[in-house]
Formats: structure tokens, sequence, C-alpha cells
């Protein structure tokens, strides 16, 4: 049994957010093995102290508040970090002077740092070189900032994601270079990152989903146009898939089926367009989505930006539900066209998919139940997390020299 130092951008129980899902899977998978130590930024909005289910779960839970940047001496801070010290955009925002230090306090006693999002990369540079570093990636980030520059409209944003998004691969590349291992959510991601970064070994530990939580329905739910979409407006691809959709695309559906859209999630002010309102309804946040994703006929994934794999789509899986996605929604996933969902990449072929499902209800049924199969053999958290000990395992028996002697690495 090893000590492990895991460290996180925000709380990761309970889960609300798909990153949050995977980094409570991975550190319940850490504790199975090793005596972990928690070190988390917190939110806010988190609540005011950890939850006793994450108290019991690992050695010992350390938080340190991260500011909002509405918040003008945090705004300030960040600037100065940002400015003054060289630090990256992303890491300027989440590396304050009290994580650092609470960092050097617990790293003293730690045989293996994981570093669970990018977003905390800056701590390599505290890290004693005796100390290998894991670091999880949820996303290739530096991509998704190219695809929304791609995808904006205007001049001056566009110009200005991409100078940033030229600064954040910067930092994801050197990130993982000084890292002893990186984990991708997907063999796409894991190629990209180690095109990045060949010298550092990189594994893809896909997301997975709890197949016990969410399951099919029993009995036929009801027939009728429903489509539900799962995920916050907050996050870039999210908000421009549901725009996407709306503009281009439930209109078309809309022309054959009186289609009703559910979008569970916060919805960041997002708002349908006049002449959809009637036929578009935000949720919010709620406690329990299985229900209303059980009630709907199709589960649409319209994306047309991100990485990694999006548990929105597994959770769906498992649940047996019918998918219509595009190709970049589904990237990561092994989900094989008419087999296991319908994948689609215009306006028009999406549309006609869903109307297809709509108006075929065993071909609905047949890929249910293909896509919670698949989910079974390849998407079950505790056969991940048996993979996320056994690169674990491989680390501590390298010991790669990383961290501060590195001079390639540069926050």
């Amino acid at each position: 049994m090893a000590r492990l130092l895991f460290v996180t951008s925000r709380l990761p129980y309970p889960p609300r957010e798909g990153h949050q899902l995977r980094s409570w899977n991975l550190l319940r998978a850490a504790a199975r093995d090793h005596q972990v130590d928690l070190l988390s930024l917190q939110r806010p909005e988190d609540a005011a102290e950890p939850d006793p289910v994450l108290r019991a779960l690992v050695a010992s839970v350390h938080c340190v508040p991260l500011s909002s940047v509405r918040d003008p001496r945090a705004a300030l801070q960040m600037l100065g970090r940002w400015v003054g010290k060289g630090h990256s955009l992303l890491s300027a925002r989440y590396l304050s002077d009290a994580l650092q230090q609470r960092f050097r306090e617990l790293v003293t006693r730690a045989d293996l740092v994981h570093l669970d999002i990018l977003a905390v990369a800056g701590l390599i540079r505290c890290t004693p070189s005796r100390v290998p570093v894991v670091l999880n990636e949820h996303n290739v980030e530096h991509q998704l900032l190219h695809a929304r520059a791609q995808i904006e409209s205007r001049a001056w944003r566009r110009v200005l994601l991409r100078l940033q998004a030229s600064e954040l691969e910067r930092f994801e590349k050197a990130a993982c270079l000084a890292a002893a291992q990186v984990l991708a959510c997907s063999q796409p991601d894991a190629q990209r990152l180690a095109e990045l970064a060949p010298k550092t070994p990189v594994t893809a530990i896909p997301n997975g989903v709890d197949l016990s939580q969410f399951q099919p329905r029993q009995l036929p739910g009801p027939n009728s146009p429903t489509l539900v979409f799962v995920g916050q407006m907050s996050w870039f691809p999210n908000r421009d898939g549901i725009e996407y959709f709306l503009s281009e695309i439930l209109p078309l559906i809309r022309k054959r089926h009186p289609a009703h859209l559910k979008v569970i999630g916060q919805r960041g002010g997002m708002q349908a367009p006049p002449a959809l309102e009637a036929a578009v309804e935000f949720t919010g946040f709620i406690d329990d989505l299985r229900p209303p994703v059980l009630d709907a006929a199709v589960y649409v994934v319209p994306l047309r930006a991100g990485s990694g794999t999006r548990l929105k789509i597994l959770e769906a899986m498992a649940m047996g539900k019918a998918i219509v996605s595009t190709r970049i929604g589904a990237e990561g996933i092994a989900l094989v066209d008419d087999e296991d969902a319908l994948l689609a990449d215009t306006p028009e072929a999406f549309s006609a998919a869903v109307c297809r499902l709509f108006e075929d209800p065993e071909l609905r049924e047949r890929l249910g139940r293909a896509a919670r199969l698949k989910a079974e053999r390849e998407y079950g958290w505790e056969a991940i997390g048996d993979r996320l000990l056994e690169v674990y395992a491989k680390v501590l028996a390298g010991k790669k020299k990383i961290g501060a002697n590195d001079e390639t690495y540069s926050t």
C-alpha cells in the first residue's frame, strides 16, 4: 500500500458534474488499494464541510477556498499570477498561494501525486523529484479552445480564443512532459496527448458508469415524440450543441413530428428561440435525472466540439436508451452506427435519424438493448478502476524522476 496525494479542482462528492463523476470514481478506485490524502479546491457553492461519505473513503481531506473571479480581489490576484509571474491563464485561475502551500505540506509524505485535472497541473513544479506525478486529462483542453475559436462568429473573439488556445497548448504540453504518466479519457485523446508529449507514457482510462444505479426501464415507456439532453449550459460544447440543435435540427424534426425537447442541467441563462418556446423545457439541475431520461423516446447528443468521453452517453447506454449523436459527441465510445446508436453529423441526417426512431419503436428497443450490453461489457466503473490501479503500480515501480528538476516545464 502506497500513500497518494490526490488533488482535485473541486470537492468530488457529491458528484453533480461530469468531471466530478470521473474524479469521484477514480478516487474510489485509488482508495481501494492505497492510503489517500485528498486536497481539493472548494468553490463558494460547495458545502461548507466535506460530506461524511467522502471523509469515510480517504485518510484525510484538505480544502482550500477557490474565490469567484467576480470577486475583484480574486480577479486581481489571478491577473498578477498570469502577468507578473508568467503563469498560463488556466494555472493563474487555480494555482493560488494557499493551494501551493498546502500542497507542499502534504506532498512530503506522498509516494505518488495524482493531479486530477489540467487546471491544477501547475503544482508539478512544487513536487519533489522523488515523487512521481500522474496527470489525469478530462479532455485535450487546448483542442477544445481551438474548436471554440473555429465556431466563434465574432472576429475579435476568434483572435482572443486562438491566442489563449496557443498559450494553453504550451502549458498542456509542458505539463504532460513533466508528468510520469498521463491518463486520457479515450483512445483518440491518448493519441493526441502522446503526439503532444512523446516522451511521457499515456494510457486511456475511459469514463464509466454505475451499472447498478443506471438501469433500463422494465416496462415500455410512453410512445411520444420526446427528446432529452443532459448537460450544463455553462460548458461551451454543451451550450453550442443545444444552440445548434435548436436553430438547425429541431425545426426540421418538427416539420414531421410535434417533438418536445427537455434539457436537464443548469441552464446558465439560456433561452429557447421564441418560435420554439412551447417545444423546449430547461429543467435546471435535478437530483435524479433517471425518470425524465427513461420517459424520453430519444436521447440526443448534438455536440460539435469536445474530447474525452461523454458521461452523459454512458449513462444513457446503461439505461438502454436509443441515442442519436454526432460522431464528435460519441468520440471515444465504441458505438457502432445502426448497431448501438445512430450517428449523424449534419442537421438533415440528425433530424432524419430522430424521426426514424420516433416512427420505429422496434428500432428504439433494439438500439437500447445493444447500448446496455456494450455498457456492461466495457464501461463499468469497477473494471475501469482496476485499470487505474495497474497504472499506479507501474508508476510506483518505475519512480520516474519528474517535477521541480525538469527544466522543460513552465507554468
